[in-house]
């Protein structure tokens, strides 16, 4: 037995007709991006261990969005609007339909995707794809 495309299309209402959501998930610059999407992006971590670098996710922890975008303000004009927005789909998404095994951070790439709000995408394939995907890597 396996979740089929209509399945996913059931369960989660979300469209499987449209335009494929087909993105680079190159991350190099993405606070750059970041910054040039929502007006921030989460400090670059200082050096530890003698200076090894680890390796970080591109995306930013669910605490410094709940933190900085918890609510939006009441003059906001509608740029500020679309942003908190944005914000909030992008961390509903990342915590639900593409969560990660950390539960600690929202992937850049799904801001990435949401960067064109009136846009025709098939968002349940991406969801089916994404699950598949997770489900080999386990």
């Amino acid at each position: 037995m396996t979740v089929t495309l209509q399945d996913v299309s059931m369960i989660t209402a979300l469209p499987i007709e449209g335009k494929p959501l087909c993105m680079g998930t190159d991350s190099e610059g993405w606070r750059q991006q970041m910054e040039a999407l929502i007006g921030m992006s989460p400090q670059e971590p200082e050096v530890e261990d003698g200076g090894k670098k680890y390796r970080l996710p591109a995306g930013a922890p669910f605490t410094w969005i709940a933190a900085n975008f918890a609510h939006c303000p009441e003059d906001a004009d509608d740029e500020v609007i679309q942003r908190y927005a944005r914000v909030y789909m992008w961390y509903v998404i990342s915590r639900t339909i593409f969560a990660d095994g950390t539960g600690k951070n929202a992937p850049w790439m799904w801001l990435k995707a949401l960067t064109v709000f009136d846009n025709n995408f098939s968002w349940g394939s991406v969801v089916l794809a994404y699950l598949y995907r997770q489900v080999i890597n386990c």
